[in-house]
């Protein structure tokens, strides 16, 4: 193709192509980045109302900054194809789009797909608490990106609006795509609700593989089936979404993530090469808000996750097992020939974990976060543990941490498990993981 545009962008390859507008990938050679560039069809520039709404876009996702949202660099006028053309340069979202998944009928296991309901759910909270809210009105797996680090993108707001109209509007232009869009929508009544709706139809449709209308009943319903691979909550919060009446959804994005991550049933998943993986269930531990007393359930949560000398020195032993005398002749001889140093390191150990453990479980704030990789680290005298990075998030902001887990404990996950940890705000969100089984 090599075509350059504006003297600045030399034409890469196709993206893709919309009702209005086609997609290209370019090289910003003043830059020197990859961008995407939209451009207005020739033949739809002459249709005001395709102009508008490729205006629109330029304009709302100029006062964008989320990276669940694509930045844009610059909108401009350009020749192309030997005519006038408007043009919208923006982010290039290297990654993959849910559509591409569902089509190659890739396996994603269920802890990563409520991850990516999560991430999405916290995009959609963004745009709808803008002044005015924004919308996006055509959710779809096509418009749904997932970077190669796994964070998940909204792309093409192409039917993108404020829900506040000008005085000499009258009525909102259909826009969006069917068995994604919800009935207010097909009667120019979009809502943040909407977008929620369609929201769930799409991740109904990577759940399962099924297009939404495969699910409609002839009360012109989504009916989400009784048992999907992710269980509960993510059944529950999918099927109140897709609610026909707006008022019967959950009220905003916001309240649909709590719904999701709520105290009670989670899910942690083992991977596997089927899209209908099992999930394994743990229960969360329901907390009382901080600063708590080290009491009753409080004190054995302590005690459970704390670990005392003898399960920080077998490391693969179940949590809680009693010993055999022929483990204590084994710690016993290993203490004479290191003259004592090996049960003093691991009492000092556990007097440390205790103590880190005591602050958290008194003031620490609960939370699910994402497992991102798991490694061994020898703590000393060859005995390893399990050094566990993972993720979370605070109002919006994500945030990493790693903690030792027992060896025995962390077999039972895989890189995208949800697990519960505890974190402190005020500790520049220092975090422990409280999860067991």
């Amino acid at each position: 193709m090599d075509a350059l545009v504006a003297e600045r962008y030399r034409i890469v390859r196709p993206l893709g192509t919309g009702s209005f507008a086609h997609t290209l990938l370019a090289h910003d050679e003043q830059q020197d980045r990859p961008v995407a560039l939209k451009v207005l069809r020739s033949n739809a520039a002459a249709d005001w109302k395709a102009y508008e709404l490729f205006e629109r876009e330029g304009a709302v996702l100029r006062e964008l900054r989320h990276h669940g949202v694509p930045a844009i660099y610059e909108t401009f006028r350009a020749k192309w194809d030997g005519a006038d053309a408007a043009f919208l340069a923006m982010e290039y979202v290297d990654g993959t789009s849910l559509e591409q998944l569902i089509a190659e009928r890739r396996h994603v296991d269920p802890g990563t797909v409520i991850t990516l309901f999560a991430d999405l759910l916290a995009v959609l909270e963004y745009l709808h608490t803008r002044v005015p809210p924004v919308l996006h009105r055509d959710i779809k797996p096509a418009n749904v990106v997932v970077r190669k680090d796994g964070g998940p993108v909204l792309v093409d707001f192409g039917a993108v609006r404020n829900v506040f109209r000008a005085p000499n509007e009258s009525g909102s232009t259909v826009v969006g795509t069917y068995g994604y869009m919800p009935y207010e929508q097909y009667m120019g009544q979009a809502s943040p609700a909407s977008d929620l709706y369609a929201l769930a139809a799409t991740f109904l449709h990577l759940i399962t593989g099924r297009p939404p209308s495969d699910f409609m009943t002839d009360a012109a319903r989504l009916d989400v089936p009784a048992a999907l691979p992710c269980g509960e909550p993510m059944r529950s919060v999918l099927a109140r979404l897709l609610q026909s009446s707006p008022t019967d959804r959950y009220a905003s994005a916001k309240a649909a993530r709590a719904a999701l991550y709520a105290p009670g049933t989670a899910v942690m998943t083992v991977p596997n090469k089927d899209i209908v993986a099992q999930p394994v269930e743990f229960r969360i531990v329901a907390l009382e808000p901080a600063p708590r007393e080290l009491t009753g359930e409080n004190q054995q949560l302590l005690h459970r996750v704390a670990h005392n000398m003898w399960e920080l020195m077998d490391p693969d032993e179940k949590v809680g097992s009693s010993w055999s005398a022929a483990d204590v002749m084994l710690v016993v001889f290993f203490s004479v020939i290191t003259v004592g140093i090996l049960p003093a390191v691991f009492w000092g150990a556990a007097v440390r974990r205790r103590s880190r453990y005591r602050t958290f479980i008194k003031d620490g704030v609960p939370a699910l976060a994402r497992v991102l990789e798991m490694t061994e680290k020898d703590i000393g005298f060859g005995i390893k543990h399990t050094r566990v990075r993972y993720e979370f998030e605070v109002d919006g902001q994500l945030h990493r941490d790693a903690d030792l887990v027992l060896p025995v404990i962390a077999q039972r996950w895989d890189p995208g498990t949800i697990i519960q940890i505890l974190y402190l705000p005020d500790a520049n969100f220092d975090s422990v993981i409280i999860s067991t089984a």
